[in-house]
């Protein structure tokens, strides 16, 4: 009821807003409630003996916690960072408990969210749902005479020792992909992903088969694998899921197909590190087409895995990577005809180009690295200690 019922049947769609509708049960919310108290329990235990401790929560399972906490231990500062989007008011509007969980996460000192306008629409539904006063020169919300702080903390990745992929590490990777598929292609993309709703994966084959259709040099040339990895699977909208990519993929393979290639490569089993870095490593693209996304750290893994400064990412502008990887190639993942386009592009962008794209969106990863995201959200909540009047 806590993880599978109100986190992932109820707010994970409600604030994707990628059409499956939320489910919303009593029994669930008890639950969250429940598990929100054991938490909070178990932290005042972990803080006994510590004068004014710094507490970080994360992520949409636990939005009662900030308050539950700060009930208990009201020297603590607290953050909570919020890892998936933050939808309009009408659409968090639509949780019966919406008001129960703004309250919650208005116990923090700082909320944090991937990007701006995730921020924008957490102080609009502040604003509409509750009796405060909104901030808006300093990103805050003001009630009962508390306040809190909004701001965007883009998370990144672990850039410390990137994986070197050299002329020849690229090729051998190149051709150990190949001789797994038993054809040679020319092109080669990849995607990698959770089955889930969110990602877009079935608009993704849609756009790659219509890439083909119109462009039927292709043909033969170009095969996409994607690595997909089963995720909630007792719930019945991801197990089906699966169960549909399948399906789509082989009636595309079978449509298109010959008698020695396939278009699309559907692995759907858990893939470790080493699988998926040998895929990036021999890609000529990657495709991200999330439909909507608070971050996505798959076009990010993909850019830094490539120290050659080859490959194209090929990514949605509903990601919140896409306000930092501006020199992907970025498109409207519901649009086929433009993802298809893209693909074309990517496929056929001269390596000078591909460099100078690459070389910049790298620069940018190294320097917004997963290290800088925690740092900025500790020396944030710091300042607000700093700032808070005593006694």
């Amino acid at each position: 009821g806590y993880y599978y019922g109100f986190s992932n049947e109820g707010l994970w769609p409600l604030c994707h807003i990628a059409h499956t509708r939320p489910v919303f049960r009593n029994e669930d919310w008890t639950h969250y409630k429940r598990v929100n108290e054991k938490y909070a329990q178990a932290v005042a235990e972990e803080l006994a003996g510590t004068k004014d401790p710094f507490v970080l929560i994360q992520d949409y399972h636990f939005a009662l916690l900030p308050k539950l906490i700060r009930h208990i231990r009201p020297d603590a500062k607290i953050a909570i960072f919020w890892h998936i989007p933050w939808p309009n008011p009408e659409s968090f509007g639509i949780c019966p408990w919406s008001k129960e969980l703004l309250l919650g996460l208005l116990g923090a000192d700082l909320i944090g969210f991937h990007i701006q306008f995730h921020c924008n629409n957490f102080l609009d539904t502040a604003d509409r749902l509750l009796e405060s006063r909104i901030d808006w020169e300093q990103f805050a919300v003001n009630r009962a005479g508390h306040k809190t702080v909004v701001k965007p903390f883009p998370i990144g990745i672990a850039t410390g020792n990137p994986n070197s992929t050299n002329g020849t590490a690229q090729a051998a990777a190149r051709q150990e992909v190949l001789r797994r598929l038993g054809h040679p292609v020319k092109w080669l993309g990849v995607g990698v992903d959770r089955i889930d709703y969110t990602k877009g994966i079935s608009e993704r084959f849609r756009a790659i088969e219509h890439f083909l259709e119109k462009h039927p040099e292709f043909k033969e040339q170009f095969t996409f694998v994607e690595l997909a990895a089963p995720s909630r699977t007792i719930i019945k909208r991801y197990n089906d899921l699966g169960d549909e990519l399948e399906k789509e993929a082989r009636e595309i393979n079978q449509r298109l197909q010959t008698r020695t290639w396939k278009p699309i490569i559907f692995r759907k089993e858990h893939h470790n590190r080493e699988e998926i870095d040998l895929f990036y490593h021999a890609a000529d693209l990657c495709l991200v087409t999330s439909l909507h996304d608070g971050m996505n750290l798959v076009g990010k893994e993909f850019v830094w895995s490539r120290s050659d400064e080859r490959g194209v990412l090929v990514l949605s502008r509903f990601a919140g990577a896409s306000r930092q990887l501006k020199d992907a190639l970025l498109v409207n993942p519901y649009d086929i005809e433009e993802v298809a386009e893209a693909i074309y592009k990517a496929a056929t962008m001269p390596p000078e180009e591909q460099r100078a794209r690459m070389a910049r969106m790298r620069s940018i990863l190294d320097e917004h690295n997963v290290y800088r995201w925690a740092a900025d959200i500790t020396t944030e909540l710091d300042r607000i200690r700093s700032d808070t009047p005593k006694g």
